[in-house]
Formats: C-alpha cells, sequence, structure tokens
C-alpha cells in the first residue's frame, strides 16, 4: 500500500493529515476567540477546550513519533537556517501545548484556587499566539523537509 500523502508532496499520508489538522485547531481557536469576543463565553470554552485537545492528541500520537524517528540530517541535506526553524517550532510548540493545557484547565475550572487567575484575557491571548506562531512554523517545517 502507499503511504504517500494527499497534499501531493513527498509526506507520508499520517503527515499531510497531521498539517491539516493542526491548521483545523488553529482555525478552530480563531473561531473560539470571535465567540469570546461575541460574549458566547459557553461556546467558546467547548470550542477552544476541543481544540487544545486535538492538538495535544496530535503532539503526542505523530508529532514526537515523527521527531523521534526522523532520519539523520547527513541525510536530508537540512541547513542551519532548517534546523533552527525545526528547534523553534518544538520549543514554541512544547510552550504553547502546555501553557494551552494550563489555560484550558482554568478555563475549565480544574485548577486548585492557587493557580487560578481573575484576569483570564491576557492568557487566553498568549495561548492563542503561541499556537498561531507554532502553527505557522510548522507549516515552514514541512516545506523544508516535504516540497
Amino acid at each position: 500500500m502507499n503511504n504517500r500523502g494527499i497534499l501531493g508532496t513527498e509526506a507520508p499520508l499520517i503527515i499531510d493529515l497531521t498539517l491539516l489538522l493542526s491548521i483545523g485547531v488553529i482555525v478552530a481557536m480563531t473561531i473560539g476567540a470571535v465567540l469570546a469576543w461575541r460574549q458566547r463565553y459557553e461556546a467558546h470554552r467547548w470550542v477552544q477546550t476541543g481544540a487544545v485537545i486535538l492538538n495535544a492528541v496530535l503532539v503526542f500520537t505523530v508529532m514526537i513519533g515523527s521527531l523521534l524517528a526522523a532520519e539523520p540530517a547527513s541525510e536530508q541535506q537540512l541547513t542551519i537556517a532548517d534546523f533552527a526553524m525545526m528547534t523553534g517550532h518544538e520549543i514554541i510548540g512544547a510552550v504553547a501545548l502546555l501553557f494551552g493545557i494550563f489555560v484550558t484547565l482554568r478555563g475549565n475550572e480544574l485548577l486548585p484556587a492557587r493557580l487560578k487567575f481573575s484576569n483570564y484575557k491576557p492568557y487566553m491571548r498568549a495561548a492563542y499566539i503561541l499556537y498561531f506562531v507554532a502553527t505557522i512554523i510548522g507549516i515552514g517545517v514541512y516545506w523544508v523537509l516535504y516540497m
């Protein structure tokens, strides 16, 4: 069976699907932000929670495995800039994931009182920006590795 992806690149199908779902996560988070702006907080909470859960599933089932199974650099002709971009994606993505989970737990009132905060907006905005930046860099990593 051919494991080639659906986007017309050299990427395997699972990587193409992960890219598309990752873009879907940031689209969902944007929809969630609009819901919050329109003061539809319950719908906002559900959309954001679902997006963070989907992102966590993608990271723990595909992205970490892909990182661990990556070919040695000598076989891929990667530049220092490529490595810098990949490392930046890993670092920003990890921070976004952990911070996003924290904010989501807070938004669902699942944190102990000492970890709660009263002004939710700056935390949610920071999490959104981190996810957005990680997604953009992730698209760049996909481009470098498979285009």
